[in-house]
């Protein structure tokens, strides 16, 4: 049965995908002897959106011992879970391009705090002590949000060097899994409009 429902939410998320793609073109100008298209780059962004939710979607998440760069403490991510709540959690990592990583953490912060959501926004990262402490320094915003060093996680989209968002239930089940795009900021309030409704 659960599978079933992924394959729909798939299915939904790639009609999303199209209809944006088919507005993009609608609403392109075309000049008079030209013809105009998307641009390849967009369309290989949505295909790999959507392989990504295929490849990672409904895979759980091993419990973790994570270093909360907070107080220093270390927790398992097993306890960061309130009653019922979901994990809306920032992926970024030291061996990602930089700019990548600030620009998903910085929209990630912008969308949670644009829309009041049930979701728990974490942030984890995988650098190393002293990077980590520069790096959470160099963005103050993310002080009011929980900020822990967190190893590897289990998914496949992990072996890729891009920032990703996923969320997490209690059931230590990893959903949504997502890359924010520098270059489509649209898709990535597509993905939001989705995630809020459906938390």
């Amino acid at each position: 049965m659960k599978r079933h429902i992924y394959w729909i939410i798939s299915c939904v998320i790639l009609l999303m995908f199209n209809v944006v793609l088919l507005a993009e073109r609608t609403n392109e100008v075309v000049s008079e002897n030209s013809t105009s298209f998307i641009g390849e780059s967009v369309i290989e962004s949505y295909q790999s959106s959507f392989i990504d939710l295929l490849e990672n979607d409904g895979l759980p998440i091993q419990d973790m011992a994570l270093l909360d760069m907070s107080d220093n403490s270390v927790k398992a991510l097993s306890e960061l879970f309130v009653d019922d709540s979901v994990l809306f959690i920032c992926r970024v990592s030291q061996y990602q391009c930089q700019d990548c990583a600030s620009y998903a953490l910085e929209k990630a912060i912008e969308l949670v705090e644009k829309d009041s959501t049930a979701m728990k926004l974490l942030f984890f990262c995988e650098y190393e002590y002293r990077s980590l402490k520069i790096f959470v320094d160099e963005h103050p915003n993310t002080k009011g949000y929980g900020v822990y060093q967190a190893s590897y996680i289990d998914l496949p989209i992990e072996s890729r060097t891009y920032p990703y968002y996923f969320t997490l239930s209690k059931d230590m089940v990893a959903h949504d899994v997502f890359v924010p795009s520098t270059e489509s900021s649209v898709r990535t309030e597509i993905y939001w409009n989705f995630l809020s409704k459906k938390w």
